[in-house]
Order: C-alpha cells, then structure tokens, then sequence
C-alpha cells in the first residue's frame, strides 16, 4: 500500500499564517485516517489489541518536525503519512503537511504501544498490518 492522504482547511490566526501547533493537531488526524484508509477496522483492532493488553495506548515517543513554508487561511491541506519501520513495540511514520505538490512541513513520528504504563509489543494483527504497508 501507498501512502495516505487526508484533506483540511487550515486554521490561522490574526496574520493569515497557520500557527506552528495546528500542524502536530493535523499530522494526529492524518495518522488516525492512515489506519483507517488501510482497512482496518478500528473497532476490532481495539478489541484484540485489549484482549492481549489491557488498557492499551498507542504513545508519540518523539516527534523531528521540518517547517519548511506556511500555510495560509483557507487553504487546502493534505497530510501524507507512511509507515518507515515496524519494530516490536514502536511504529516510525513519516508525514509531509502538503499544498497541492508543494511540501509545507516534514515529520518522523515515533509511536509507542504500551500497556500497563510501559512499552508492550504491538499485536500481530496491527504490526503484520503495518508491515504490509511498507514501500
């Protein structure tokens, strides 16, 4: 599978640009519809994922953000996100905030799975899914 996009308006302040913050609150959405526009059913995921760890939550373990241009009010955004590496209990995604071809912002997202308040392995389903997403 390739890479994900989902659209948004982008949000600004008084100047007209999109301050800084609303880049990481895009990039969370675009990691959210990544999931989904691979098929996977969140629901069910969930419900293995809880059945092998109770009380489950995927974690940003760390965050390299690259702002390269701004967004401006009213325009349209696509946040690209891909998955890098699949490791035991950590997903590394990349993702580009874009404006048509033009590449705004640059990020490698680390995520954690844990359970229990410490990092746990991913569930087979989830990281097979991952996985297979790989260019």
């Amino acid at each position: 599978m390739g890479r994900r996009r989902c659209s948004d308006s982008a949000n600004s302040g008084f100047s007209g640009i999109v301050y800084h913050a609303n880049y990481l609150r895009f990039m969370e959405r675009g990691r959210t519809n990544h999931l989904r526009l691979m098929g996977a059913e969140q629901h069910a995921l969930f419900a293995e994922a809880a059945s092998e760890a109770p009380g489950f939550a995927f974690v940003v373990r760390s965050m390299t953000l690259d702002f390269l241009r701004p967004a401006r009010m009213d325009d349209v955004l696509d946040v690209v996100t891909w998955p890098v590496a699949v490791k035991g209990a950590s997903i590394t995604l990349a993702q580009e905030v874009r404006r048509g071809e033009e590449v705004l912002v640059k990020a490698d997202v680390r995520v954690a799975f844990i359970s229990g308040g410490r990092a746990q392995p991913i569930p087979k389903a989830l990281r097979d899914l991952m996985k297979a997403d790989i260019a």
